[in-house]
């Protein structure tokens, strides 16, 4: 288990950069707290992830509904801006419109209502949304 670890690490270190012994077990804690399955594509999908937004963190809940959007719209090959805004605020009722506009800006796709969206591009809308958390003002 420990030489595996270690593997996990190293291919983590790869993609970010070196890593203290304390910051490699807080990120290994966050991918265990989330759900998500340690192998290696997941540690370097995490590390890039970390490497682009730095403070975003992965919650059990978040992957859940990222999930549940993929099993229920896996046959939809396209979605119009307002089918999309209506999914989104149905996974997640709180959002609110800067939220939405940062989660299309961080997966780099421009917003439209009447632009068509295909599910990929859709999908990583929704992974933003979902990850991002709600400030209270």
């Amino acid at each position: 288990m420990k030489q595996s670890a270690d593997y996990y690490r190293k291919a983590f270190e790869l993609i970010s950069g070196t890593l203290t012994n304390r910051r490699w077990r807080q990120i290994k804690r966050e991918l265990e707290s989330s759900g998500v399955v340690l192998n290696l594509q997941s540690v370097q999908c995490y590390a890039r992830l970390k490497v682009s937004y730095p403070r975003t963190v992965l919650t059990n809940s978040a992957v859940r509904t990222f999930e549940n959007f993929q099993t229920k719209y896996q046959d939809t090959q396209e979605f119009t801006g307002n089918q999309l805004l209506s999914i989104l605020r149905e996974l997640k009722p709180n959002v609110s419109e800067r939220m939405l506009l940062n989660a299309f800006y961080k997966a780099r796709i421009q917003f439209c209502k009447h632009n068509v969206y295909s599910y990929l591009e859709a999908s990583q809308v929704v992974f933003f949304t979902t990850i991002t958390r709600n400030k209270n003002v």
